[in-house]
């Protein structure tokens, strides 16, 4: 490649009003109005007024003669270039290229992103290369003069670095909008939107997006800087936000972010009405503000959270660099080339996309774990809760259970009640009728009879309700066990108020004797007659259920009929015995017989009389517990005849036929059975 000298020494000129053309500052007076600029590049900060640059051309090369200016700019609001010969043998100066904001890409002598002027040179021919230009913004333009063989090298080069660059931030983004198609994790679309506007930024910068994206926009052109550098600044901020978290956990932050967003977003509406140079200016700090905002939020956040963080911190601590490089160039007038600047722009950015991918991938990482031990944590809750639902349950059921038991032992003190009022009668009606000279042996022999049945009854029918809740409620769980003290207590009873122990039968004749002795007195005292009619069927029973029920039946039969007669009988059905009470009195129906078998139930007939509807309760539920059948007989003759029907069963098998009987079989008759329950 030839190499070439060219002048040391670039010259200026400032064209305040503008008017200036190349023929005023090419000659005399004006010729030697420019003075040699102070800095490596021409950079006059944020001027309004046109600049005029002169620089003194020499090619001392044999061979070569075309050349290329290549200056650092995508796009200028006015640019155009001369060049003039320096011995003033051409009379006219060389228009080499004139862009105003209304040019398209296509109006470019070469195309290429950024302004390039072909320099026709000969080899030893001198002149004087004219330069003027007008910016919406900085004035900063450095530019190099090259051969064409060269530039041809430089563009190449540029060009790949440039889109290899595209490429990877490109791939980074279309990474990123998967993974939150994939994950729906907010932070990767907040990063696709920030690292998006940084490509944009970038690829306007470069001119790509004028030579690519909107060729025949100037005036957008002209207009995205500001576009893409406040969409910049917005989107770090946001991503900042989304990412740290800093509503729920830095909230100061948070509200600095949304501040540094919201004036950016003025700024960027503003530009419709105020003057893009002076938006441009102040633009760079508040995309400086927003990166400083959001790496301070990063390092807050690293207080508490520094795993989860770590990468994020280093990312934009490099991105801060940049910003840092890009605001001295033009705040503080640091000499730095812009070709420096957008290097140190793309490192930043390719390297704050590795760490912030890192970021990212840390952050689920944390996430996940957080995840796991909330749920482990929520699998120890719910198994606490399981147990805690399992003893509610186990406690709502000894409630129920003992809300049961309450009601059975209830129910028994009022049957046991009911049926002890008759013995304890006939009992004072034994005792009034021993004289002075002491009792007979028959009347001794009654008291003592009444006396048994009262011992057994109490005996049997108080006593279970507490063997019973240890029999149900021992051995549920430890727990119950300890807090009871009952703990491996069973006791076998059954509902009917009979023994643990082995209770001797007797025979049915026998039993029913001695109900009719039981109740002599009381009939004979109200006018009636109680007799009895039994055959000897040698079938066993167990006294205290059969006298309870007969007891019962006596009993109700005697209130309920005012004159006439009253029979206790029994007879022999061949597989069955059946026991019959009979009156005179005033009868019931059927439907009657049914309700009156509720407990606590008294029918309409039943007038001024003493009772509280217990006794053919007591009957019927006795019945059931044994196996037994009850049945309602009216007789033609009027009155009431119930009848007990008893299944014959060997000797000591009463109780257990008893158990398992199912659900009893009730007949209810008249001549013939008309309801069965």
């Amino acid at each position: 490649m030839p190499t070439t000298e060219v002048s040391p020494r670039i010259e200026y000129l400032l064209d305040e009003t503008g008017n200036l053309a190349i023929g005023d500052v090419s000659s005399q007076p004006l010729a030697v109005s420019f003075r040699p600029i102070a800095t490596a590049t021409p950079d006059f900060g944020y001027t309004r007024s046109a600049v005029w640059l002169r620089l003194r051309l020499l090619n001392t090369t044999t061979d070569t003669s075309d050349w290329r200016l290549m200056f650092r700019e995508n796009f200028m609001q006015h640019f155009a270039a001369w060049k003039v010969s320096a011995d003033g043998g051409q009379s006219v100066p060389l228009l080499l290229i004139d862009q105003d904001e209304r040019s398209d890409f296509a109006s470019r002598p070469v195309q290429f992103p950024e302004l390039v002027v072909p320099l026709p040179l000969d080899p030893g021919e001198s002149g004087y290369l004219y330069v003027r230009y007008r910016s919406g913004g900085s004035s900063e333009l450095s530019f190099s003069v090259e051969s064409a063989a060269s530039f041809a090298t430089t563009a190449a080069r540029r060009t790949a670095k440039n889109f290899i660059y595209y490429g990877m931030v490109l791939l980074l983004c279309v990474i990123s909008t998967l993974a939150f198609a994939i994950t729906r994790q907010v932070p990767f679309i907040a990063y696709t939107l920030y690292s998006g506007s940084a490509l944009m930024f970038i690829v306007h910068a470069d001119g790509n997006g004028f030579a690519y994206l909107w060729p025949n926009e100037p005036v957008f052109n002209a207009f995205a800087s500001i576009l893409f550098g406040a969409v910049l600044g917005i989107s770090c901020a946001n991503f900042a936000r989304v990412f740290l978290e800093t509503r729920i956990y830095h909230p100061v932050m948070d509200k600095l972010l949304l501040g540094i967003i919201v004036i950016i977003l003025a700024s960027l509406l503003s530009s419709f009405v105020v003057d893009h140079m002076l938006i441009k200016k102040y633009l760079i700090l508040m995309v400086l503000g927003a990166i400083l905002l959001a790496t301070l939020s990063g390092v807050v956040a690293a207080f508490h959270r520094f795993k989860k963080v770590r990468f994020y911190v280093l990312a934009w601590t490099g991105v801060l660099i940049s910003a840092g490089i890009l605001s001295s160039r033009h705040w503080l007038g640091v000499q730095i080339s812009e070709e420096t600047q957008f290097d140190s722009m793309r490192i930043a950015i390719v390297v704050d996309a590795t760490m912030m991918g890192l970021a990212i991938w840390d952050s689920l990482n944390q996430i996940r774990r957080d995840r796991h031990l909330a749920l482990k944590s929520s699998l120890v809750n719910a198994e606490r809760n399981l147990n805690l639902n399992k003893r509610l349950q186990e406690l709502e059921e000894r409630y129920q259970l003992a809300l049961e038991l309450s009601d059975r032992t209830s129910r028994r003190m009022r049957s046991t009640i009911h049926d002890l009022r008759q013995p304890l009668h006939a009992l004072r009606l034994s005792v009034k009728g021993l004289g002075p000279t002491g009792a007979a042996a028959g009347e001794t022999e009654q008291i003592n009879r009444t006396f048994d049945y009262l011992e057994n009854l109490v005996q049997d029918h108080l006593s279970p309700a507490s063997r019973e809740w240890n029999a149900t409620g021992a051995g549920r769980d430890e727990e119950m066990s300890g807090a009871t003290g009952n703990s491996g207590v069973a006791a076998a009873n059954d509902d009917d108020g009979g023994s643990a122990d082995a209770v001797e039968e007797l025979s049915i004749s026998g039993i029913l004797e001695s109900v009719h002795e039981m109740f002599l007195p009381d009939a004979r005292a109200k006018g009636l007659e109680l007799d009895i009619s039994v055959r000897e069927t040698g079938q066993a029973a167990e006294p205290l259920v059969l006298m309870r029920i007969v007891n019962n039946l006596v009993v109700n039969a005697i209130k309920y009929t005012d004159t006439g007669r009253i029979l206790i009988a029994s007879r022999d059905l061949g597989d069955a015995v059946e026991v019959e009470v009979s009156d005179t009195g005033s009868g019931m129906s059927a439907e009657q017989f049914a309700e009156a078998k509720r407990e606590g139930v008294r029918l309409a007939n039943a007038g001024g009389r003493d009772g509280h509807g217990l006794g053919l309760a007591i009957v019927h539920e006795l019945a059931h517990q044994h196996g037994l059948s009850v049945a309602l007989d009216s007789p033609r003759g009027g009155g009431t005849a119930i009848t007990l029907t008893i299944p014959k069963t060997a000797p000591g098998k009463a109780r257990q036929a008893g158990r398992s009987t199912g659900k009893p079989s009730v007949m209810l008759q008249r001549d013939t059975p008309v309801l069965k329950l």
